[in-house]
Parts: structure tokens; sequence; C-alpha cells
């Protein structure tokens, strides 16, 4: 939602100060007025059919103004500055428009005065003949004030440019930076691990004259395998055993503790 809105905010932003610049540069451009009349088209009378064609003999006098070759013949220079001709509304009014600059209106007034009696001799040649008639509603007004540039229709193509640009800018420069991330994310999982180089040169030292000699290794000597020390019994070899068995064929018994003690005795004082 935070990244739409910024989106929005930022769009708003491009397409104001665009707009401020169109109106800046459009500030300087020429300025035209608009310089109009009415021409009246009614019937002369001859034929009787001509009040049941005025309709659309009106279309055919705003056809009949603004064609190439009416203009070519009568306008002349100011046929740059020829707005078009239309129809008012239901009536059978004709409005030709020019565009003119401030020091043009007065001619381009005069040049409208005279469209009347060019259409009915046009018109002449067209139809062998004068069924209608043509004439001046009033005289040719300009404008107050100057039309163009129009300010305002200039300030708002100016907000719809910047907006636009805007946005084709976020689209395709956000598509080409997620698209250069998700390479580099790749070339690093293809290579996690980089060696580097030092970037400075490593001083070169000479060897000296007299290198000194290495001392001599001290001498491993093997260790030998220790033999097992035998355990000594602590029991005197000249300890009497008993026989299997005794003289005169009696079986051997355990000797009670009298016994033990006696032999010991005896033992000790080297009796036995």
């Amino acid at each position: 939602m935070t990244e739409l809105k910024k989106l929005i905010s930022n769009i708003l932003l491009s397409g104001a100060a665009m707009a401020l610049v169109f109106f800046v540069v459009s500030l300087f451009l020429p300025r035209y007025w608009q310089v109009s009349g009415k021409v009246v088209v009614f019937p002369s009378g001859k034929p009787i059919s001509a009040s049941q064609n005025l309709s659309s003999e009106v279309g055919n006098t705003a056809w009949i103004v603004n064609s190439d070759t009416f203009q070519k013949n009568n306008f002349g220079d100011f046929a740059a500055d020829f707005a078009g001709a239309t129809v008012v509304g239901n009536s059978s009014m004709v409005l030709v428009k020019f565009k003119a600059p401030q020091a043009d209106i007065q001619k381009i007034e005069d040049l409208i005065v005279k469209i009347p009696s060019q259409v009915d001799e046009y018109a002449r040649d067209l139809y062998d003949g004068s069924p209608f008639k043509y004439k001046m509603a009033s005289d040719p007004e300009a404008s107050a004030n100057y039309v163009n540039p129009d300010l305002r229709k200039n300030s708002l193509w100016g907000f719809a440019v910047g907006a636009v640009l805007y946005f084709l800018f976020w689209l395709f420069a956000g598509s080409f930076f997620v698209a250069k991330k998700e390479t580099v994310g790749t070339e690093e999982e293809m290579y996690p691990e980089t060696v580097s180089f030092p970037t400075e040169a490593i001083p070169y030292e000479p060897a000296p004259e007299h290198m000194p000699m290495p001392e001599p290794m001290p001498e491993i000597v093997p260790e030998t395998e220790k033999q097992p020390t035998p355990q000594v019994s602590s029991v005197p070899d000249n300890l009497p055993v008993a026989p299997a068995s005794l003289a005169g064929g009696e079986e051997y018994h355990e000797p009670s503790d009298e016994e033990v003690k006696d032999r010991l005795n005896k033992l000790m004082r080297g009796e036995l």
C-alpha cells in the first residue's frame, strides 16, 4: 500500500511539473484572436422549390466555404488563418471563423464581409443561376481575449504528458532493475567465494649476499619399546605345600587355625 501511495504521489508531482512547463512555454507562444461572422442563406424566390431545399443549401454553403478551391481563390494569404465554417444549430446561418494575430484582426473582418458575394458567385456557376441569396447577419466580431494558445488546455496536456512519462519510466526502469537484481543473485549463487588479489604492487626486496646457514635439525632417536616388568610374587618359594596325599594313605584335610599358626611359627624360627 505504501508503494502504491508513493507511485501515485510521484505521478501527480511529475504531471504538475510538466503542466507548469507547458504553461510557461505557452506564455511565450504567438497569440491569436478569433474573428467570426455569420452568413444568412435565404431563397431568392426563383424557383419555388428553393424554399423547400433551404436547409440543404445551408449545409452546402458551409461545404463551399470549407472547400480548398474557394479558400485558394478568395482568402489568399489568410487561408492559413481560416478555422472553418459550420451551420449554426437548425438555423439558416453559417458561422465563419478565423484565427488571426491582433495586427490582422481588421483585415480578417474585411475579408469576412466579402464572403456572401463570393459564395453567391460560386453558387451561380454551380447551379446555373441564383436560387439562393447570401447576406451578413451582423458585422464580424473579434474575441475579447486571445484564444490561442489556450493556457488551460495546454496545462492539462502537460499534466497528462508528465504523468504518462513517469508511469512509463517506473514501468520499464522497475522491470530493468528487478531483472538485474535477479541476475546478480544468480551469479552470487554460482560463485559464492571470490578470490581477491592485491591491488597494490608488492615491493621487491633483493636477497642478502651471505645467506645464513640453517641450523641442523636435532637427531630424533626412536623410542625403544619398553619390555613389561615381570611381576614377582610375594609368596616365598620355600613355603611348604601340602602334598596331594599324606603318608600312610591318609586323605588331605583342611588344616585348622591352630595348625596354621603352629606351622607359621616354626617357619619363622627356621625349624621347617
